[in-house]
């Protein structure tokens, strides 16, 4: 059988080198939030343009098929 090679590191260049990594790996983090966070606007953004949309048809459907035709039998 092969031996697992080993390292030993000192003691405080094993955590100095821990906490370098845990930053890298909190800015590495916050950059993929802000960009799920900007993709999560744009689809907010397009849905409500098309929700928006389809309301402002209904609205307009009923009031040429309701209130329209009652507005001109009262004149």
């Amino acid at each position: 059988m092969a031996e697992i090679p080993s390292v030993v590191t000192p003691t405080k260049d094993f955590k100095r080198i821990q906490e370098e990594l845990d930053k890298i790996e909190e800015m590495i983090e916050n950059t993929n939030a802000e960009l799920y966070q900007r993709a999560g606007k744009k689809v907010g953004r397009d849905v409500g343009i098309v929700y928006g949309l389809v309301l402002g048809i209904i609205f307009l459907t009923v009031f040429y098929n309701i209130v329209l035709p009652i507005f001109l039998q009262i004149k």
